[in-house]
């Protein structure tokens, strides 16, 4: 992963100056326009002049940086998984990984995607001044970044499959340590298990819908069409984020039921800002890592309320006592303050 990080650093680099070179570009194209009293601008997407690509260059970088910000804290998310031999984080890196290498595809179709348009557009702003079909070429963008995302992307695959290796390798403990914190009791093992799911898809929310709202943040704060109003409630939704993945996870496990309805009701208006943003931002822009991000999004919602729903019909079977009794061990005894234990 560390690898991975580095990586994503060369392909943010290598975007950057990308990015520097559209803003030269805009200025040539701006003083062809003013020299040249017969210049007619002619686009090849939509009504996109330098600029538009440069906002979507832009957008491309907030993605890379996201990337490395992420690949960090799943760093730290392994160590911390190894050291405490905490199978359920093991789990949900390999699921991670998964996301990842999805994010990491569509990077590289995104890339591959603007660069040839711009440097079709190139192609049609500057062919009548250049000389040689060389100097032509060497106004367009180079490909390279492509060959770091392919790269990148290799060593994706071998995260995820050694993730799902690992896994797989410890399935037969992590059912053994659910069997010695339950008991032999069928019911109360699938009550956990349930729980354990739940508590599996919060930690992957809190990373996704984090990541995702504040990217999408990102982008109407570089955006002047949108304004300050809609930013305002796209910054209350960021904020929301942590209390009600907490609210829903406390909820389950103390079994309060006006708790989980409120984590359900903010679950619920959370999807219907995913589509508000899907429909009304991201379509218009052409945003592929925002469209997978938000679908994504949806989708892990939608499955983290079944799995609240599952919980919730286990109430008063006493997965609450178990839960309560796990509690008053850790305070009697002090060795166990310091480990995280499967559930945590």
């Amino acid at each position: 992963m560390i690898v991975s990080t580095i990586i994503e650093a060369v392909v943010l680099r290598l975007n950057e100056d990308g990015s520097r070179a559209l803003g030269d570009l805009n200025n040539r194209y701006n003083n062809l326009k003013n020299q040249d009293s017969n210049f007619t601008a002619a686009y090849i997407y939509m009504n996109y002049s330098y600029p538009n690509y440069l906002a979507q260059y832009l957008s491309i970088i907030d993605g890379n940086i996201w990337f490395i910000v992420f690949e960090g804290f799943l760093t730290a998310l392994c160590f911390s998984a190894l050291y405490f031999q905490n199978t359920i984080e093991i789990i949900s890196i390999g699921l991670i990984n998964i996301c990842l290498l999805l994010f990491g595809s569509i990077q590289t179709y995104q890339s591959f995607k603007w660069i040839r348009r711009i440097n079709l557009q190139i192609d049609l702003d500057f062919n009548r001044y250049m000389t040689t079909p060389t100097d032509l070429a060497n106004l367009h963008l180079p490909m390279t970044v492509l060959y770091a995302e392919i790269v990148q992307l290799a060593f994706l695959v071998l995260f995820v499959a050694a993730s799902i290796f690992f896994g797989y390798k410890l399935y037969g403990e992590f059912g053994w340590n659910i069997y010695k914190k339950i008991g032999a009791g069928i019911n109360t093992q699938s009550m956990y298990r349930t729980y354990l799911i739940f508590l599996l898809l919060t930690k992957v929310d809190f990373f996704l819908l984090s990541g995702f709202q504040i990217l999408n943040l990102i982008f109407l704060y570089g955006d002047a069409a949108h304004n300050i109003h809609t930013i305002i409630i796209q910054s209350v939704f960021v904020a929301i984020v942590i209390p009600t993945l907490g609210l829903g996870l406390w909820g389950v496990r103390s079994e309060n039921k006006v708790a989980l309805l409120i984590y359900a009701i903010c679950s619920v208006a959370t999807i219907v800002n995913f589509l508000y943003i899907l429909a009304s931002f991201i379509v218009q822009r052409d945003e592929s890592l925002l469209t997978f991000l938000d679908i994504l999004g949806i989708t892990l919602i939608i499955m983290s309320l079944v799995t609240a729903y599952l919980a919730y019909n286990n109430f008063g079977e006493g997965l609450k006592l178990h839960f309560q009794r796990k509690q008053y061990e850790g305070i009697g005894n002090p060795e166990e303050k310091g480990r995280f234990p499967i559930d945590d």
